[in-house]
Formats: structure tokens, sequence, C-alpha cells
């Protein structure tokens, strides 16, 4: 079997792993280090003037003399549009440098293993967004690495520990409490071992990892915690000696080294001396001011926790004494933290071995079972490895939940009469990867001929206080129609998170297919030509179609002109309102179920009567600006989306083939 590679691409270090088959054991691999050979490679590149760029201890201690050279803790600004200082008149992306971290790791791996390093699984924080899982996998392509699969990093901790401490589990749910150097999770996973697996008579168990809830913080870790040391020892070093040590950039990253190691001295030790620049100026810290100062750091992740226990009883209807908590990343070994969870929960929390290993482990098991015929053995009491007892991680094993919200743009009247855009979420945050939902919105003018489905991140109703993702267009609709079409759509999460989904007008069955990588942003080219009208019923949706790049285009603002009425230049002032013809509707519920057809609405289908109690879609209107369009604009404020779960479809009709689990997240 090819080798398969776990990695924990960590914000402060970085890690490689594999499972050696014939000692059945996951080994992290050696990695270069100015100090020998270790286990985990910092996270840290030095771009020298000339040459490859540097990545490990050597980079960082770079700092000392040439600061302006080094990346430290990019991973937190995966994703972002952001670009480094220029270094010789170049810039360089969160991606580029997440790129050459990766580098160096399958170089080091090749090294000791004298063969390609390209199968891996890579891990990443639960609270992740989009776009930050789809640069972690587009750097690690520019690396030369096939990315098997995307591994949130809790549920890499629970596999590892439930694999290997297998004998000490209980039948409680794991609640993985995750503090690494640069992010923060907090995951509640269902037993992954069910207990009564050691008293049956079954040799081989499916290992399942069900997440329940979820919450986060990717920009929260060690590395705030080594700025509340950092100022503590600048703060001092000015009142004793008068000298500000973070105001030069050798002097400040001296600090932050000799602030690290003292914040791990501190982890054993109630006082440690930390140099505090170059001129050796000595300051005497305390782990009581030190847990004193960086006591609301804490606090905010014991907030998020209570948040995910809160939830975890409301809605799961489980209570604190039936969870055991893991502890997961390097920062968790800070007294404070045990402190806090054990103040939390009644017992002692789980400890594995060496918490900044958990996750690398955990993704080497998972990249090893993903070929489907492989099981792992599970340890004996001893430790020792057994031939009667074993797991296997099915394509269907682990499961995850949206933890960012993902809406559709629409128009309605707000509290004070005024019509403007609203995100009306459909994908809610929790949200079971796979599971399918759906929503009809209607046209908003007449003769319209052109839709837009407008997807937006975040749970909030207010457009402006969301994320925009990417536009989708149903074009080429019949121009003679009043307003007030349905327009239904559906959408899921697929896997590593891509969301997938179509929108079909249900009068014309003019279809689009939704398809948002995370990565590459496009909407639909403009010079894409108006979608092909086919019947519903020929729609198959399958979650892992192989998806064609499209470049990154921005897609203009396209307003429609209204059939029969005059046309009026931007800006429009004082429109005059032509009045519709009122007509008196039916109280008709709207049918939504898979494979709808007209032929399957009861009775004839008017096209001049309009669906009601619905949300009016904007075709193409830019939030900042909305225009009366000279149309009838009588709905009431209270217009809600039509939004039903995929499942609740009609039982005579075949089912539509359902988007496959998630493999591995």
């Amino acid at each position: 079997m090819t080798k398969r590679y776990g990695i924990d691409l960590g914000t402060t270090y970085s890690t490689i792993s594999w499972y050696d088959d014939s000692r059945q054991e996951v080994k992290p691999l050696p990695l270069e280090s100015e100090d020998g050979e270790t286990t985990t490679l910092r996270s840290v590149v030095y771009y020298p003037a000339e040459g490859t760029p540097v990545v490990g201890e050597v980079a960082w201690n770079t700092r000392k003399q040439d600061p302006g050279r080094v990346i430290v803790g990019i991973k937190r600004k995966m994703g972002d549009e952001y670009e480094t200082e220029a270094m010789d008149g170049r810039r360089r992306t969160p991606l580029e440098v997440s790129a050459d971290i990766l580098r160096a790791l399958k170089d080091n791996a090749e090294i000791e293993m004298g063969e390609a390093v390209e199968d891996v699984v890579i891990t990443v924080p639960a609270y992740f967004g989009e776009r930050q899982c789809a640069a972690t996998m587009e750097a690690a392509r520019i690396a030369g690495l096939n990315v098997l699969n995307i591994l949130s990093e809790p549920h890499a901790a629970a596999v590892a520990y439930s694999i290997e401490q297998n004998s000490s589990l209980t039948n409680k749910h794991v609640l993985v409490y995750d503090l690494g150097g640069g992010t923060f999770d907090v995951t509640l996973i269902k037993p992954v071992i069910p207990a009564e697996f050691a008293n049956s008579g079954d040799s081989v168990q499916s290992l399942t990892l069900n997440t329940l809830c979820k919450d986060g913080n990717r920009e929260l870790g060690g590395l705030d915690w080594d700025d509340i040391l950092i100022d503590i020892v600048a703060e001092k070093c000015m009142t004793q000696f008068d000298v500000d040590p973070r105001l030069d950039a050798r002097n400040a990253a001296v600090l932050h080294d000799n602030c690290e190691k003292a914040k791990r001295a501190l982890s054993k030790k109630s006082n440690e001396m930390v140099v505090a620049d170059l001129q050796g100026h000595m300051i005497e810290v305390s782990r009581d001011e030190f847990e004193d100062r960086s006591s609301g750091l804490l606090l905010q992740t014991q907030m998020r926790l209570e948040q995910v226990l809160s939830e975890a009883e409301q809605t799961h209807g489980i209570t604190r004494d039936q969870i055991d908590v893991l502890l997961c990343g390097g920062a968790t070994r800070m007294p404070m933290v045990k402190q806090m969870i054990g103040s939390v929960f009644s017992g002692p929390p789980l400890e594995y071995r060496n918490p900044q290993l958990l996750v690398a482990c955990g993704a080497a098991y998972v990249a090893h079972a993903m070929d489907q015929a492989a099981t792992i053995p599970l340890p004996g009491p001893g430790g020792e490895a057994t031939d009667d007892r074993a797991v296997r991680i099915a394509e269907d094993s682990i499961t995850d939940i949206t933890c960012h919200a993902v809406g559709i743009q629409v128009i309605r009247a707000d509290a004070t009469g005024e019509r403007r855009p609203f995100n009306a979420v459909v994908l809610e945050r929790g949200t079971l990867f796979g599971e399918q939902r759906q929503f009809v919105t209607e046209t908003l003018f007449d003769n319209q001929v052109e839709v837009c489905i407008r997807l937006f991140e975040g749970d909030s109703d207010d457009i402006e206080e969301c994320v925009h993702l990417v536009d989708f267009r149903i074009e080429g609709l019949p121009s003679e129609r009043p307003r007030g079409r349905p327009i239904r759509t559906t959408l899921w999460f697929g896997a590593n998170g891509i969301i997938l989904g179509n929108a079909i007008d249900m009068e014309t069955n003019t279809e689009i297919e939704i398809r948002y990588d995370r990565w590459s942003t496009p909407s639909q080219p403009s010079d894409q030509p108006a979608a092909e009208k086919k019947p519903a019923s020929m729609l198959n949706p399958i979650a892992d179609e192989p998806v064609v790049e499209q470049p990154v285009v921005e897609q203009p603002i396209v307003e429609q002109p209204v059939v029969e009425q005059p046309v009026v230049q931007q800006p429009v002032v004082e429109q005059p309102v032509v009045e519709q013809p009122a007509v008196e509707l039916p109280a008709v519920e709207l049918p939504v179920v898979e494979n709808i057809t007209l032929d399957d609405i009861d009775g004839p289908f008017d096209p001049s009567e309009p669906f009601t109690d619905s949300e009016l879609l904007n075709p193409a209107m830019p939030t900042e600006a909305l225009p009366d369009r000279g149309h009838d604009t009588d709905d009431s404020s209270d217009q809600v989306i039509h939004q039903i779960d995929a499942d609740q479809d009609a039982d005579d009709e075949p089912p539509r083939e359902s988007p496959r689990p998630l493999k591995l997240y």
C-alpha cells in the first residue's frame, strides 16, 4: 500500500507523521533543526536576499539579526486578503508562506523515508471557514502534495486518543479542548469507541466521530499568552532600566524568544528570570502575575466552552457528567488551563503523553485508514499491539457540522417599511455536512429575465454583518411574466465543506448548478450562455463531481429593462409608480418537494397569480442602493422565506440521489 501521511500544519509548530503497518504504530517523523532532530518544525520562514527560503529553528533565530525577512504565525492569515511586507520588491501571501512550510515538511520526510512523499491528510482548526480550508489545500498543492482530505484538528485528536488509550475510555461523549499556538477550538463528539466493544465478541469495530456542537476562535492561542508575558517583561524593563525592548526589532525578537521559553518554564516553576534584550537586562516574572494578567484570555476560552456545554444540554440533552474532556495543543500545558477545566467539570481532563503531537498522530491514523481494507489494531492494557481487536474508519465514519451559517440575499421591508436587502439563513450553523436544505423565493419585478442568487456567510440577517461569498445567475428566463415567479434553491455542504446545490425556476424548469469550492470564487463567467432548460427530474447533484476551474470574474450588476415601461436613467429620482392589477389570492401553500415539476402542482398553474408569503429575490441589486422600480410594493414586512428540510419530500416520488456523506472531515 502506498504510504500516506498526516500533517498538522500549526501556527507555531508543524508535524508530519505516518502509520507504520509493520510495527502497528504511528511515528512522527524526525525533522531537521538547529539543535539536531526533533519531531516538530517551527512554522517560521526566513526569506534571504538570495537562495531558497529557510524554515524552522534557524529561521526563528534569524529574527534576532534580520527580523524584517522572517514571517511568524502566518496561519492566522490563511484565506485572508493579506500580503507580507515587501522583500526584494516582492510581497508574499499566506498561501505562499504556508506552501514553503509544507515543502520543508515534505523534503524532511522524503530524506527520512527515502522515497517520495505525496499523499497526505492535513488538519485544520474546527473553526476555520471556507476560504481558510481551501487556502490550506492550495498551499499543499503548490508544495507538491496530494491532499487526500482535510481533517479537523479536534477529530484528529479524538482519533489518536481513542485508538491508543481505548482501555481507559468510558461510554461518555468526548469534548476536545484544543488550545494551540494560534487557534482555539472546543468540539463535542459522540463516543468514539463504545465501551461495550471491550465486552463484545466482535473483533473489528467501526470508529465513529460524529460532531454534536462546536465553537472556537481562529485568532486565539499560545501566541497571545506570549504577548502578555512580553508586555509584563517590557513594562518591568522600562521601570527598572528605562528601556523598552519592544521598540527595536532585534530586541523585540530576543524578547519574544525568551518569553516563549519563560512561558514553558512557568508551567513548572513559580518564578523565572527573563533576558529582556540584547543588552542582557534581566527581569523576574512570577507565575501568579502572568496568570493574573492573562486571565482574560483564559476567560475567552471558558466562555466558548460554556457555550458548547449549554448547546449540548439544550439541543442534545447531554449534561456535564456525561462528558470526558480531552486536552489538545501545546498551550494546554499551562496549569491555569487545567485548573479552569477542573472548575467547570467534576473530574480531571483526559491527557495525552504529548498534546502537541496528538493532532498529527490522529491525521496519520486517518490517512492510513483511507484504504478501506485497512484496520488498526488496538493496543492492550499494557500498550502492546494485539491481533484480537481492531478498528476500521469507514467512508462515513467521521461527520462534521457547519460552524458558519450560509444564507441568501433577499429583499423585504424593514420595520420602517423601507425595502432593503437581508440575509436569509439557509444552512444554519450546526447543519450536518451532506444534509440538504431547500427554500423558495420569488422574482422581484415584472418581465424579469435574470435572477441572481447571492450567497453570504453569517448568522445575522443584516447583510452588512455577513461575508459575501459568491453570486450565481439564472439567465434566459421568459420576459413577459409578472413578478412573483417561484425560484427553488437547494443547498448542502459536500466533501471538505464545498457548498453544493442548484437553483431552478419552477415555472420553466430552467436550472443552474451551484458549486462554491471555497478558494476560487467565480460566479458564472459573464460570457456563459443562458442555462439550458431541462426537466427538474433530470437533476442529479453529486457531491464529488469533478469541478472545472473557472477564472475569477467579478460579476457586474446588471439591471434588466422592464418591458413596456419607460426606461429611466439612473439615478432614479421619484419614479412614477405603475399600478399593477390587484389579484385575489386563494389561501394556497406553496408545495416544495424533490424533483417538482409544474405537473405536480394541484390545479392549473396561472402565471399571473404570484405565490404568497415569500420573500422577493433581488435579481442583481447592489446592497447600497434600492431604488423604487415603479411597481406595486404593497407586500407586508413580515414576509418570510419558504424553507424546508429536504428529508420531507413526498413519499410517492423517487428520491433524488443524495450527496455522499462527508468522508473524513
